[in-house]
């Protein structure tokens, strides 16, 4: 499964949001600049993220955006879910009594690997990820995923 620019950027952002909860408010033009992202195209992410409850915006010099939520509380399927629509459940193909064997291999491995993609989503807040990213500065060393 890959995920699309907008989810990948939408995460990032998210993630980057996670370091000023619940201080303050991150304006676009720094959190594109920090995650070297389009602004008008973040912008169109951030409002979305808006009307899904996610975010809070607040307007003026001091304003920008702020998780809506404690990141602990924020489960990376429900944030894909609102990005993604139905892609992700759409991906199971129809199981027919009149498939070959391997038709029928490929349609229920592709079924497994749907189910866990959505485990991992479900059981993944943003907090936790936040934390692993975190994890992987410790040290001095930087990994790249």
């Amino acid at each position: 499964m890959q995920l699309s620019k907008r989810t990948q950027y939408a995460i990032r952002a998210m993630i980057c949001l996670c370091a000023t909860y619940p201080h303050g408010f991150m304006q676009t033009r720094e959190l594109a600049s920090r995650e070297k992202i389009p602004t008008k195209f973040l912008e169109s992410i951030l409002a979305a993220l808006c009307r899904g409850k996610f975010l809070t915006s607040k307007i003026g010099a001091s304003g920008g955006y702020r998780l809506a939520r404690k990141p602990e509380e924020i489960h990376l399927s429900e944030l894909i879910a609102r990005l993604e629509g139905k892609k992700l459940s759409s991906e199971n193909a129809e199981i027919s009594e009149d498939m070959r064997a391997g038709e029928l291999a490929v349609n229920l491995l592709q079924r497994d690997l749907t189910a866990a993609f959505e485990g991992v989503l479900h059981q993944t807040t943003l907090a936790m990820l936040n934390d692993r990213v975190h994890q992987h500065f410790r040290g001095g060393q930087m990994f790249y995923i």
